[in-house]
């Protein structure tokens, strides 16, 4: 409730308001991509997945890629995206045991990255 009021008063449709910081996440695992090792990228990868399927489920339509280009362009970006990353990535982790209950594998691959 509170994203759509604040969506309200900003003037950001409610559903692009409720996306904000799943399009963030997905800016800060861009971010991350480009300097991971080899064995991260799987990690990263998962998790940037999650967030855009969020983003589509929540708001069809979404320019994922322009918003994206729009948060990594921001003249504080470096510092939003640094802030943000540690909570992304408590999200996805958070969701791995429901993902290691639909297949105990997940489990396994987590514990080797």
């Amino acid at each position: 409730m509170q994203l759509v009021l604040a969506g309200m008063v900003l003037g950001v449709p409610p559903a692009m308001a409720s996306t904000n910081d799943d399009l963030r996440c997905i800016a800060a695992i861009s971010h991350s991509l480009a300097t991971a090792e080899t064995q991260q990228r799987a990690v990263l990868t998962t998790g940037m997945a999650y967030f855009v399927g969020r983003v589509e489920g929540a708001a069809p339509g979404t320019d994922i890629a322009a918003a994206v280009d729009r948060i990594k362009r921001a003249p504080d970006a470096q510092a939003v995206l640094e802030r943000v990353g540690l909570s992304c990535a408590q999200q996805v982790l958070a969701n791995t045991t429901l993902f290691a209950r639909l297949d105990p594998a997940v489990a396994r691959i987590e514990q080797n990255h």
